[in-house]
């Protein structure tokens, strides 16, 4: 799995493991009809993929759109699914940046932390990063979290677990939606039950004596 994670063949998010596009063009390179499952199911692998994307399309679209209050509900809402505890919205202002407060059990400690929900399409800088962890003792807390719509650039994520620093987690918007389907907010996830023939139990079947 690390090797096909290093290749970009499957994807990984938590514990559960994907193929990706570039994983079902090699499969159909070198694998063997059995192995793909014959063409229709190559072409059913092919149709989820394309209607998962077509799905983060949609969801990207709707937090571009969302008010700012409403999305600072809706992550706080993630974090609940996520087992944080005491998670509340802050007032509008007076936050020092710190939208969302919340604590989480780490081993026998609870630990505080203070969250940036920034509905942007702007890149988000290093000065929003710092502007968050100078708030944090405001809120008593030990370490925060910038959860965005957007990407980060270099600066950011190189500063965000600087040594002697609080860290800080950034979440962009590509792992907000992975984070929102992993707990089923905004999505429902539909099964389709697919047979496959097993070949040997009709092959080895044998009369009772």
């Amino acid at each position: 799995l690390v090797n096909l994670l290093d290749r970009g063949l499957v994807a990984r998010n938590g514990t559960l493991y994907t193929i990706t596009d570039a994983g079902l063009s090699y499969l159909q390179r070198v694998g063997t009809d059995e192995s793909l499952g014959g063409d229709e199911q190559q072409q059913l692998w092919m149709l989820v993929k394309k209607q998962q994307g077509a799905v983060r399309d949609s969801m990207r679209a709707l937090l571009a759109e969302m008010d700012p209050i409403v999305f600072e509900h809706l992550i706080k809402r993630l974090l609940e699914e996520m087992d944080y505890q005491n998670v509340r919205v802050t007032a509008p202002s007076n936050d020092g940046g710190v939208d969302v407060v919340a604590e989480i059990e780490l081993g026998i400690t609870s630990v505080r932390e203070v969250v940036q929900a920034k509905r942007h399409k702007r890149t988000i800088q290093r000065k929003d990063l710092d502007a968050l962890r100078g708030s944090l003792y405001k809120f008593n807390a030990v370490r925060g979290t910038i959860i965005a719509t957007s990407s980060f650039s270099k600066g950011t994520s190189e500063a965000a677990f600087a040594p002697g620093t609080a860290p800080i987690t950034l979440i962009d918007g590509e792992k907000l939606i992975d984070l929102l389907i992993e707990h089923e907010i905004g999505v429902k996830k539909n099964k389709i039950e697919m047979l496959s023939v097993d070949a040997d139990a009709f092959a080895n079947s044998e009369p009772d004596a």
